[in-house]
């Protein structure tokens, strides 16, 4: 979600007015709007914006007061909703929300250090507080009782920090709330700008409006890059530790008490449950669920989702069991081929 403490939001605009900025056509209304939502956090002052028939379930239950959709799928708009036809919904999505937030689209600050301090006035530091030499802290962060910073942490403006967080040398936190005891090693970035552009003659840059959520007891490793939610928030649950060089995309869910090794790479808005573990170098596709206990061998592709308790390999990954049995065939099928050549 947009928290104010990271962005700037412009308007309200009418709903005329939004449509002329964005260049669409043929739309008019008095309609007030407020904010741009995705479909199942809208509220009745938001405009939402529906692109994939799959999930027409979230349209049907959305509460937006308009949506963005093309005229094919007019007929889905839930009663009480405004429908606005567009071409492209998601094209003309990228382009309102530049409206509504134009500092998140440059990926510009709020605020910035106080004169030649690197504390900001109006940041809030707890008791025994760590801070090493060149730590960065913008404005309205919150750092609690116990943390420790090191060299060259650079923490943005409206950052949280639970109670006894270590934060390691060259670490940078931004758009991001942390809970207790949470670690962040050396080179970790948390908050940066999710990978995301409405395609076209030109790419259209999508605003980055959402969060990154960090439970207690979470470990970040080295290098690392988590990116923070497009229009929600990317979730780390309590007591997940994720290796070095991991990357979790926009909108990544990932649950309790999960092992990420190094250089796992999680797609936009998929779903790991609680207690989920994956190997070096595996990398699951966007918009999938992995149920919980779930484990994936190193190297898998994981291109579907799958129920609880899966154990998952290959690439493309499918059930271990799955592999083994194809494993044995193609090694039965490679012998008889000797033997028939040796006879």
């Amino acid at each position: 979600m947009a928290d104010p403490r990271f962005y700037r939001r412009e308007g309200p605009f009418a709903l005329s007015r939004l449509a002329e900025l964005a260049g669409l056509d043929g739309v008019s209304g008095d309609l007030e709007l407020a904010n741009i939502a995705s479909l199942e956090i809208a509220g009745r002052d938001a405009l939402g914006f529906f692109s994939d028939p799959k999930r027409s379930d979230e349209l049907a239950s959305t509460k937006a007061a308009a949506v963005l959709l093309k005229a094919e799928h007019a007929h889905l708009c839930p009663e009480g909703a405004v429908g606005v036809i567009c071409p492209d919904p998601y094209r003309a999505m990228a382009q309102i929300a530049q409206i509504f937030y134009p500092d998140a689209a440059q990926s510009r600050p709020l605020g910035g250090v106080a004169g030649k301090s690197l504390i900001h006035a109006d940041a809030k530091i707890g008791k025994n507080v760590e801070i090493a030499p060149n730590v960065s802290i913008g404005a309205g962060a919150e750092i609690g009782d116990g943390c420790s910073l090191g060299a060259n942490v650079s923490l943005g403006h409206g950052v949280v920090l639970g109670r006894d967080c270590t934060v390691l040398p060259n670490a940078s936190i931004a758009y991001a709330l942390l809970g207790d005891r949470v670690i962040v090693q050396s080179g970790a970035t948390v908050g940066s700008d999710g990978f995301g552009f409405a395609a076209g003659a030109s790419h259209i840059k999508i605003p980055q409006i959402g969060r990154v959520i960090v439970q207690a007891d979470v470990e970040i490793g080295a290098n690392a890059s988590i990116d923070r939610g497009a229009f929600g928030d990317t979730m780390i649950g309590e007591g997940s530790k994720l290796d070095n060089l991991v990357h979790l995309a926009h909108n990544v869910q990932i649950g309790r008490h999960c092992f990420l090794t190094a250089c796992c790479a999680v797609a936009g808005s998929s779903v790991l449950g609680d207690y989920v573990q994956m190997g070096g170098c595996a990398a699951v596709t966007g918009h999938v669920s992995i149920g919980d206990r779930c484990v994936i061998s190193a190297q898998a592709a994981v291109l579907r989702s799958f129920p609880a308790d899966s154990q998952i390999a290959g690439s493309p990954g499918r059930l271990r069991s799955e592999l083994y049995r194809e494993m044995a065939l193609v090694s039965r099928l490679r012998k008889d081929s000797e033997r028939k050549k040796k006879s």
